[in-house]
């Protein structure tokens, strides 16, 4: 009877102990055939990992490929996941990857050699989406100039009517412009509309049914521009596409909106958008990612009138439950392949047959009783895995 080995790369944000502890929760009783060796990967800049193969990777690819040697199971959120880690690695049966697009995996690699590489879409989509609304807010009603009109001393009429303080019109009744409609848009369309605005969406990739049934309306892009008051941004753009708001879309922006963007900074032209901020085409904007990060202390975008430009951190997508929601994600997914049923969350799912077979599973079927390990399955784990018992190794040191 073998043991599997799960490599657990975390990081400062989801340290692999939380990893671990979902994981076994998951497999219940099967826990005892996992060992574990846990890895928190220190905070840093990107790695050196091939832009050709996976992006917004951190950590030295030779060392990650050193770590995989021997694994069965390879869990990680930012871990370059390249060619050269995968041939480090002939036993391995599955990838997990704690992000919604698995970027820093070569996902055409693994599926070469039927390695499933599990995702977890929508881990921080409802922290993105409060983050959108509380944006839109704030940059609508100018909370923040509110909050300099107080502590700066100019608070000084005890007037509760007047426009000499920090005002601006009601989210109810407006009409926000949704571009891309994924989980993330279409949470902010939700909460949009029990505020009472009115959402308009663009995403070639929706079904306008299914939009409509969550109360929003799709749209052409051009119609978008035209009739939007408030344009919130949550789309990925494959890497080199043109920015989708130039010069000329935000030209055709008709009614003066107010812009949020927590997607990528690439969809945006920086330099058009502080033109069309100080010709008045565009009212107010928030935005939180930046095409350098952090921004540099001449960039263009810091020295623009802050009451009309807010800018923060590249924080929409966190909060204190995303590495909880990513791990759980994660467990589920492989607590599920472990027992021959076909996970939730796969990025490649021609891969989960081949996967199946190497466990001992003759297909997508569930095992019998409550979904233990098959004495098959464990005789037809890889000879690379450890024949001891549980084990965990833990080391804060990045790889």
């Amino acid at each position: 009877m073998r043991t599997l080995h799960c490599l657990l790369l975390g990081d400062d944000f989801t340290p692999a102990a939380i990893f671990e502890t979902a994981l076994r929760e998951r497999l219940g009783a099967d826990r005892g055939f996992l060992s574990c060796t846990r890895i928190d990967v220190a905070a840093g800049e990107p790695g050196a990992a091939p832009s050709d193969e996976v992006g917004e990777a951190f950590g030295d690819v030779e060392e990650v490929a050193e770590l995989a040697a021997g694994c069965d199971l390879l869990v990680t959120t930012f871990a370059p996941v390249t060619r050269t880690v995968l041939a480090r690695a002939p036993g391995l049966l599955a990838i997990a990857c704690g992000r919604g697009g698995p970027v820093n995996v070569n996902v055409a690699a693994a599926s070469e050699r039927g390695i499933p590489v599990l995702n977890a879409p929508g881990r921080n989509a409802q922290a993105v989406a409060e983050y959108t609304l509380a944006g839109i807010i704030n940059l609508m009603r100018r909370i923040p100039e509110a909050l300099d009109y107080v502590r700066g001393g100019r608070w000084r009429t005890p007037r509760e009517d007047t426009f000499e303080k920090p005002s601006g019109p009601e989210l109810g009744a407006r009409t926000l412009g949704l571009v891309g409609c994924g989980q993330v848009g279409r949470l902010v369309g939700r909460l949009a509309g029990a505020f009472g605005a009115r959402v308009l969406a663009c995403d070639p990739f929706a079904d306008p049914a299914e939009l409509a049934s969550a109360g929003i309306e799709a749209v052409s892009f051009e119609r978008l521009l035209a009739e939007s008051e408030i344009v919130s941004l949550h789309l990925r753009l494959p890497r080199g596409a043109p920015p989708i708001l130039g010069r000329s879309e935000l030209s055709a922006m008709a009614r003066r909106p107010y812009l949020v963007n927590t997607s990528r900074a690439a969809a945006v032209d920086h330099e058009a958008l502080l033109e069309a901020l100080e010709s008045g085409r565009i009212t107010a904007a928030l935005l939180d990612v930046h095409p350098a990060e952090p921004l540099p202390p001449d960039s263009p975008l810091l020295a623009f009138d802050r009451t009309r430009l807010l800018l923060t951190p590249h924080a929409a997508g966190v909060s204190r439950d995303i590495p909880a929601n990513t791990a759980s994600l994660l467990a589920e997914g492989l607590a599920r392949l472990l027992r021959g049923r076909r996970p939730e969350h796969v990025v490649n799912p021609e891969t989960l047959d081949p996967c199946f077979r190497r466990l001992g599973f003759p297909g997508e079927s569930g095992p019998p009783g409550q979904g233990s390990l098959r004495p098959a399955q464990r005789a037809a784990l890889p000879p690379e895995c450890p024949a001891s018992g549980p084990s965990t190794t833990t080391r804060s040191t990045p790889p």
